[in-house]
């Protein structure tokens, strides 16, 4: 657990750092790259943030150690055993990984609760059309999207705009405002894109990143852009290829369904209510008709720079040996696996034990004696703390398992 706190926090500032350049960069980006293409590639960052492991580059020398007539190799990329300095008794680390946690569990519990409060808001107050023309438009764009699935159309007075839910059963929900028929449409192919990109699978994916991230300010800045993108993006897929009048007259159908804020919302719905500058920016977006590039090399940009965030996790390597006093010093899970000992570690009292056989050592970093089978013996360097990471006298260790190193 104690690694896994250390990645995960490692992960969260590095992907922090990237996604602030990105936030950035977006004002610029969105003038020539097409806002599809950047709403994708924050999907990268997304998943970046859920799997905080990465590549490691080995770029040292390899030590070699002759035993006998075998040869021993070290890497530099080695499995550490990390350490910290901590008041003697308290766990912090164990205390952070405890809070972290809670912080997940609850931030769930509310998003589900919430949701849970606004499914059961939309079946006491929605009422499933019945309108054929609704119906029919319906039937029509889904037909022309080519989408089979059944989706399901409802009347809530509960909710203040558009917006559709459901990964298994999906449900578009309108207000109870008067809409004429030729906005209707729009705003039901609005829908159903969102339904054909699998928005709502990403919204979910969304939440589970700032789930892990609840104590990262920047994860809900990210989560409220990619939230934006997403809407922006499904708008230019509706007035793809339309000219200026068409687009004029879907962003004032936007703009008369959008109005009213709904009371109760949940994060895992299309639902959207950006304010002023938000429904400004989509306006702006749609009478747009400048051409814009895919956006492809943003995608692969980001895609190379979140794998590339694997250099900071390794940062903290050490090297394969440290030389002091005549010694050499390797960690300490390099050695006791090359010579095939078993290493139990005690983090609060900075202890090593390791056995191989009928041989027990037992050591602590900082100290100078080593214990081998209850016999103590004066080492020429004690074991240390590197960059986090526990490093051992290789030849005191060798020797004390009867092994001659040439």
């Amino acid at each position: 657990m104690n690694s896994f706190m250390v990645t995960l926090l490692t992960c969260s500032v590095a992907m922090s750092v990237l996604a602030f350049m990105y936030l950035a960069c977006t004002p610029f980006l969105i003038k020539r790259y097409s806002e599809k293409g950047l709403y994708y590639s924050w999907f990268i960052v997304v998943i970046g943030l859920i799997i905080p492991f990465r590549l490691r580059w080995n770029i040292s020398p390899v030590f070699q150690m002759q035993i006998g007539s075998e040869t021993l190799s070290f890497a530099q990329e080695v499995e550490t055993v990390m350490f910290y300095t901590a008041a003697p008794g308290i766990p912090w680390l164990r205390i952070v990984a405890a809070v972290w946690l809670a912080g997940v569990i609850m931030f769930l519990s509310y998003h589900a609760l919430k949701h849970y409060r606004f499914v059961k808001m939309t079946k006491r107050w929605s009422i499933c059309t019945t309108d054929e023309q609704t119906l029919d438009l319906m039937q029509a764009l889904k037909k022309e999207m080519g989408i089979t699935k059944r989706i399901e159309l409802y009347v809530c007075s509960s909710v203040g705009s558009p917006m559709l839910i459901g990964l298994v059963k999906p449900r578009i929900f309108i207000p109870t405002v008067e809409i004429a028929h030729d906005e209707l449409r729009y705003i039901l192919k609005h829908e159903l894109v969102h339904y054909k990109r699998k928005d709502l699978l990403y919204k979910y994916i969304v939440l589970a990143a700032t789930a892990i991230h609840w104590f990262n300010p920047i994860i809900y800045v990210v989560a409220k852009e990619i939230a934006n993108l997403c809407e922006i993006s499904c708008d230019a897929e509706v007035v793809k290829n339309m000219d200026a009048d068409t687009r004029q007259f879907y962003s004032e159908a936007i703009i008369g369904v959008v109005k009213y804020k709904s009371k109760l919302k949940t994060a895992l719905s299309t639902s959207y209510y950006g304010g002023k500058n938000g429904i400004k920016k989509r306006i702006s977006s749609i009478m747009d008709m400048n051409s814009k590039r895919a956006g492809i090399a943003i995608v692969c940009v980001t895609m190379f720079i979140t794998l590339g965030t694997g250099l900071i996790f390794a940062a903290n390597v050490i090297p394969a040996t440290i030389l002091e006093n005549d010694g050499t010093l390797v960690p300490l899970r390099t050695i006791y696996e090359e010579l095939g000992a078993e290493v139990e570690v005690d983090s609060l009292t900075q202890t090593v034990t390791a056995v191989r056989g009928d041989t027990t050592i037992t050591m602590q970093v900082g100290s100078n004696i080593l214990s081998r089978n209850g016999e103590q013996i004066t080492l020429d360097v004690p074991p240390q703390i590197v960059s986090g990471v526990v490093v051992v006298p290789i030849r005191d260790i060798a020797e004390s398992f009867g092994i001659e190193i040439d």
